[in-house]
């Protein structure tokens, strides 16, 4: 037998040692039980065949579920492919419909603003005569009002719709320390000033006279040299704009960069503090402000910030720094500074091309006007809440859009201020508070920040929690608020009367600068009448100053 398990091994079915045994197994097995060997045979052919069967379906299944995941997956990225395009043709028709529209906008008149030449009084004497003339206008136009109209007040006489025309036209020659402090002032409400009086505020910012020529060649000669004009390949003596303490003229470089040259107006860097000694005597002369506008800290407060803006040099590096602040995001554009064609009473900047704040009122569709307004409240916010350095001067013309490269341009930087953490800490906190209409915590961040001292009373501190749930009023709405349908306004002017009478103290020194931004981005949201998500702008930005804590 043993041979014959030998021959048996050698095959083929027998290599492996499990086969061995098996055959080992049947070889034994079957001389005794030839009979079980045929049955186990069939049977195991039986199950290798079941086996196979089975297999063979498995396979059948696994291919008919291979197919329908392929059909599943085919639908699927049909679909996809059909939303895709759907979402790209109705990318384009929005394109197109922007670019539509973007088409119909009329091209900007161009500028042709007339502008009256005055030459600007340098010596304090003569700043001094100035500001006496004007008192003597003002007074002896009030007497021949009060002559002409019976029962008049000389008070109401010198503050007529006449008499604020000569104060416009007074400090447009002045220019400097008056014409600013003018500017700040055009915002108050009319509760605090007359609507006509600050409407020639307004008037005067937007209208300073400029330099004469001999002058403007004076103050080149003075700061960038004899050969000053060497240093530009061409230069427009008459300026495109005037402010308070400068007027700006067009230029193209030697190296052929078109530029934007900031002229300070002569002596008024020198005549600061005299200027507004005076201002402050012929404000008081005339009784225009109540005493709870606090004359004293408006002045102080604007002293201090003219006599940093008289340096351009200070300017400069603020420009070169919100450059670095918000150059990297596309929606702004921060003209580049060129520091070798400036000095401290010269400032020499890129020029920068776009649509005033006015023409896109008044021309764009509603869609480019909320977006405007949109990156105008996220300005606000991020200088607030992110950087802590705000642009304080709500003046529309430091705002322009250029709508071909889709970027809000800022200017003028000499207004910039930087706040101190636990200044903002509590700021914050008070508007989170408006928003969620927590009365006692306004009142305490109030108390924190300075506006009150806490001894006011309960008609004043009413008064002022609810002025301040108002103003959060768009941080507060849920989606777009509608700033042309706004109602803040008149509930503010509502309370005003209120405030003023039985306010015990100042604001804080941060506020006046602070509030004259807020309320500016608030202005020319109106102006354009705007529908913009305030509440995901602030909340996203609350979000992240809660997590730097």
């Amino acid at each position: 037998m043993l041979p014959f398990i030998s021959s048996l091994i050698r095959k083929k079915e027998f290599q492996d040692f499990a086969g061995v045994c098996r055959g080992i197994y049947r070889v034994i097995d079957g001389v005794n039980q030839p009979q079980l060997i045929k049955d186990n045979l069939i049977d195991q052919f039986k199950q290798e065949k079941q086996i196979s069967t089975l297999n063979v379906q498995r396979e059948t299944l696994k291919k008919v579920d291979q197919q329908q995941q392929q059909s599943i997956q085919q639908q699927n990225n049909k679909l996809d492919q059909q939303n895709k395009d759907q979402n790209q043709r109705k990318s384009i028709e929005q394109d197109q419909q922007s670019n539509d529209q973007q088409s119909q906008i009329p091209s900007p008149s161009p500028i042709n603003k007339q502008f009256t030449e005055n030459k600007v009084p340098q010596t304090a004497i003569g700043r001094v005569y100035e500001f006496g003339s004007l008192g003597v206008s003002l007074a002896t136009n009030a007497m021949k009002t009060m002559v002409t109209q019976k029962n008049i007040s000389f008070r109401q006489a010198l503050v007529s719709e006449e008499n604020a025309s000569i104060l416009a036209k007074g400090l447009c020659k002045m220019r400097g320390a008056p014409l600013k402090l003018a500017q700040a002032l055009s915002i108050q409400e009319d509760e605090v000033i007359p609507k006509h009086i600050r409407q020639a505020f307004e008037q005067a910012r937007q209208n300073a006279d400029i330099m004469p020529q001999k002058q403007l060649e004076k103050m080149l000669k003075q700061e960038l040299g004899s050969d000053w004009m060497s240093k530009f390949k061409e230069f427009e003596l008459k300026p495109f704009a005037a402010a308070s303490i400068g007027q700006v003229h067009e230029a193209i470089t030697t190296q052929g960069k078109r530029v934007a040259v900031k002229i300070q107006y002569p002596g008024v860097k020198e005549a600061i503090d005299s200027d507004l000694n005076n201002l402050k005597r012929l404000m008081e002369y005339t009784n225009l402000f109540p005493k709870t506008m606090f004359l004293d800290k408006l002045i102080a407060n604007t002293r201090k910030e003219l006599h940093e803006e008289c340096d351009y040099k200070i300017e400069a590096a603020k420009q070169i720094n919100y450059r670095k602040l918000f150059g990297n995001q596309p929606e702004f554009a921060i003209p580049e500074v060129f520091n070798d064609l400036s000095t401290t009473r010269i400032l020499t900047a890129e020029y920068l091309y776009g649509d005033t704040i006015d023409f896109a009122a008044e021309n764009y569709p509603q869609h480019l006007r909320n977006e405007i307004g949109r990156r105008v409240m996220s300005l606000t916010l991020q200088e607030l809440f992110k950087f802590r350095t705000m642009q304080t001067d709500p003046n529309p013309s430091n705002f322009y859009f250029d709508r071909n490269n889709n970027k809000l341009i800022l200017l003028d930087f000499g207004a910039v201020h930087e706040y101190t953490k636990p200044f903002m800490d509590n700021y914050i906190g008070v508007i989170y508070a408006a928003i969620i209409q927590d009365r006692k915590e306004c009142l305490q961040r109030s108390v924190d920040l300075g506006f009150l001292t806490g001894e006011e009373s309960i008609r004043m501190k009413e008064a002022h929690v609810d002025s301040i749930i108002c103003v959060g009023e768009p941080f507060r709405y849920q989606g777009e608020f509608d700033f042309g349908e706004q109602q803040m306004t008149k509930k503010i002017y509502e309370l005003m009367p209120v405030m003023l009478k039985y306010r015990m103290r100042p604001p804080p020194p941060e506020i006046y600068s602070l509030h004259r931004k807020l309320s500016g981005a608030y202005l020319m949201n109106m102006r354009l009448k705007t529908k913009v998500n305030c509440r995901d702008i602030f909340m996203n930005l609350y979000e992240q100053y809660i997590k730097l804590q």
